[in-house]
């Protein structure tokens, strides 16, 4: 079974039905962990963005946050990684952009030694951890 650590950006167009805009090994992932057959980590910093994104007007959740949020988390092929004192230790020491979240986002996953499922630029350019796209 495959377990990865997710981005934002790809949980947005997994569960907002915009799969086209994942790479076939993302998908390949996704549906993994939705059938049963594999586990994503969601960072509660994902959450806590795809959050303010929508209240910003910048993204448009079916359903609205709350709704959304629960959507991904009733399936046992997803969990929410919570924030560790360790993640942040990690966080505040990378350079590779100003993102907060972008930076706890990596620290989750090189705190859980999982590949992160990314599409982002700065992300994987870092060379911090192993990326899946």
């Amino acid at each position: 079974m495959s377990v990865f650590v997710t981005d934002t950006h790809p949980a947005l167009w997994f569960f907002g039905g915009k799969h086209g805009d994942l790479s076939p090994k993302a998908l390949s992932a996704f549906q993994a962990a939705e059938a049963g057959n594999g586990f994503i980590y969601v960072p509660a910093v994902v959450l806590w963005e795809a959050a303010i994104l929508e209240r910003k007007g910048k993204i448009k959740l079916h359903g609205g946050f709350s709704r959304w949020a629960e959507t991904l988390l009733k399936n046992s092929g997803f969990g929410i990684a919570p924030l560790e004192p360790a993640v942040i230790a990690l966080a505040v020491g990378y350079n590779f952009n100003d993102d907060p979240f972008d930076k706890a986002i990596v620290a989750t996953a090189a705190e859980l030694s999982l590949p992160l499922i990314t599409k982002d630029a700065a992300i994987t350019g870092s060379n911090l951890i192993d990326i899946c796209w």
